[in-house]
C-alpha cells in the first residue's frame, strides 16, 4: 500500500523560537501536532516547555519520544503510524543542539 505524505519544513531556532512557532502554527491553521523526539528531553522537562506553549494555543499533540541520535527506519515507521493513528496534521521535531565553542 501506498502512503504520501508531503509536509514542507519550516526550522526556527534561537531564545524565542517557542513563541514564534506557536504563532506560526496557529496561522497555518494546524490543528494536531506530533512531536517527536526522545526519552531524555521528555525527563528533563523540556518538551514540557514545548506542550504548555501548545496548550495555551489550544493545539492538540501527542508526543513520539521513541527516536535514536541516529533514526532507524523502524523509528521512522513507528512514527508514521502514530502519526496516522492520532490524526495528526504536523510534525514537530523537538531535539537538542550540543555545542563546544573554544575561547
Amino acid at each position: 500500500m501506498s502512503y504520501n505524505f508531503y509536509m514542507p519544513s519550516l526550522s526556527l531556532m534561537g531564545a524565542d523560537s517557542l513563541i514564534s512557532a506557536g504563532d506560526e502554527i496557529v496561522s497555518l491553521g494546524y490543528k494536531k501536532a506530533l512531536i517527536v523526539t526522545d526519552k531524555v528531553l521528555v525527563e528533563n522537562g523540556l518538551v514540557k516547555k514545548l506542550t504548555d506553549m501548545l496548550d495555551s494555543k489550544d493545539i492538540k499533540y501527542v508526543i513520539f519520544d521513541g527516536t535514536q541520535p541516529n533514526p532507524t527506519v523502524k523509528n521512522v515507521e513507528d512514527g508514521l503510524a502514530m502519526l496516522r493513528e492520532h490524526g495528526c496534521d504536523f510534525v514537530i521535531s523537538f531535539g537538542s543542539v550540543k555545542s563546544s565553542m573554544k575561547n
